[in-house]
Parts: structure tokens; C-alpha cells; sequence
């Protein structure tokens, strides 16, 4: 008896490991391919004459998809391992503290798309007042402003509704189905974790999908670029301060002779 539980423990342990270690090298080529993804939209960004509009388009779409392709590939390894999206190994401890519900906030984007707009409206103040056309993000219309603010409305309020969802499920932690399966020595608490999942990927592909649907072809490129250099620096950052965490912490470790 003791035998077969300690094959299932350790047959669960790979299965977790092999889990974990084909979403780390998913994440990689995920990452990988964002940067030359990056690369094709300055370009297009920086071309002149600007692409086609169809040819931005396809761009585009092309950048949305490889977001969607991320999630959705998240979603389905979170049903084989609903923890392991929680404590993610591929990403870096300075991306843990942006992380929320697993993931980055969707109104991040909001204030991404804000930000890049204000800069672009800075930087090409004196072409705009010249009364010269700009069709970056400096030159929102009304209703374009309008839409994405009833957009971000909707979704800070979908965000406080899963936020309320996790603060219930943080007290049912030692409901009394908790409880049960606890003193089972935890036997079934994966079927009980899995009851309280809720998919909040679905919302930030959402997000992507509903900013990039109210601007214009040539705005999304440059608000796909802000997006794609923001999660790369602040990923290559993150790695390379907890590379050098692990170097110092290694030389330390090493007797003086």
C-alpha cells in the first residue's frame, strides 16, 4: 500500500514537473517570437511610404493572434495543473510583483495606451498645432476616446467582480469541504481547487482584442509596439536581476580558501 502511494506521489511529481517544464519552454518561444513580432511592427511603424492598410492589418491581427495562441495554451495547462499558472517558474521575481490573478492586470493596458498616447502628444506637439495630420497614437479622436473609456470602465468593474471572486475563495481555504478532503491527508483537494478556478486570461485577451478594435490599423501598431517593449524589458530586466541574485548567492556559498 505504502509502495503504490509513493509510485502515485512520485508519478504525480514528474507528471508536475514535466507540466511545468513544457510551459517554461513554451514561454521562451512565446517570448521569442514577440520580438520579432516587435520588429516587423517598427518597421511598419517606421516605413516610408506607411504599408497598405490591409497589410497593417494583417500585421496586426498577426500580434493579437500570438497573444491569443499564449492564453489559450495557458488556459489548457491550468486544466491539467490548476496551481501551476500560480507559481509560475518561468517568469522573474520582479514580474511576480506585477502579477495579478496569475497574470498582468488587463487595465494595464488602458494605462499603457494613455501613456504611449501622451508621449506621442508631446513629442509631436509642434506638427500637431502646424495643423499637421498624425496618425499615431497622438491623434485619438473624441469617440475613440469615448469607446476606450467605456471599455476600461467595464473592465475595472469585470476586474472587482474576480477580485471579490479570489477574496471568497482565499476564506473558503478552511470551508468545510476543505476540511474533509485535509483530513484524507489532502486526497481530492485538487477536484476542490479546480471548483474554484476561474479563467481571468480570458479577460486580458479580451482586453488586447477591445483597445486594439477601437483604433485605427497604424494606432495599433504603435500601441502592440508599447505592449511588446514593456513585457520584454521588464522580463529581460526581471531575469537578469535574479541572475545575478543566484551568482552572488553562489560565490557566497563558496569556502574561503
Amino acid at each position: 500500500m505504502a509502495e503504490a502511494e509513493s509510485e502515485t506521489a512520485a508519478t504525480d511529481s514528474n507528471t508536475m514537473s514535466t507540466n511545468r517544464e513544457q510551459f517554461d519552454s513554451f514561454f521562451e518561444h512565446f517570448m521569442a517570437e514577440l520580438s520579432r513580432r516587435l520588429i516587423d511592427l517598427r518597421a511598419a511603424a517606421t516605413s516610408h511610404p506607411r504599408p497598405p492598410a490591409t497589410d497593417l492589418q494583417k500585421l496586426v491581427e498577426r500580434v493579437v493572434a500570438h497573444y491569443e495562441n499564449y492564453y489559450m495554451t495557458k488556459s489548457l495547462c491550468s486544466q491539467r495543473d490548476v496551481t501551476l499558472m500560480f507559481s509560475p517558474t518561468w517568469t522573474s521575481s520582479t514580474e511576480n510583483l506585477f502579477m495579478w490573478a496569475g497574470g498582468w492586470r488587463p487595465s494595464t493596458a488602458f494605462h499603457l495606451l494613455y501613456s504611449k498616447s501622451s508621449i506621442q502628444l508631446e513629442a509631436q506637439q509642434d506638427e500637431i498645432l502646424k495643423g499637421l495630420h498624425t496618425a499615431d497614437l497622438s491623434n485619438l479622436s473624441a469617440v475613440q476616446l469615448q469607446a476606450v473609456y467605456d471599455l476600461h470602465r467595464s473592465t475595472i468593474n469585470t476586474e472587482r467582480a474576480i477580485s471579490e471572486k479570489l477574496a471568497v475563495v482565499q476564506k473558503e481555504v478552511a470551508a468545510k469541504e476543505m476540511v474533509v478532503v485535509a483530513g484524507t491527508a489532502g486526497e481530492g483537494m485538487e477536484g476542490e481547487i479546480q471548483k474554484k478556478r476561474d479563467c481571468k486570461d480570458q479577460l486580458r485577451i479580451d482586453t488586447i482584442k477591445g483597445i486594439v478594435g477601437k483604433l485605427e490599423f497604424f494606432q495599433a501598431v504603435h500601441f502592440l509596439i508599447a505592449a511588446a517593449e514593456l513585457h520584454l524589458a521588464v522580463h529581460e530586466y526581471g531575469k537578469a536581476k535574479d541572475d545575478a541574485t543566484v551568482a552572488t548567492e553562489e560565490q557566497a556559498a563558496v569556502p574561503a580558501d
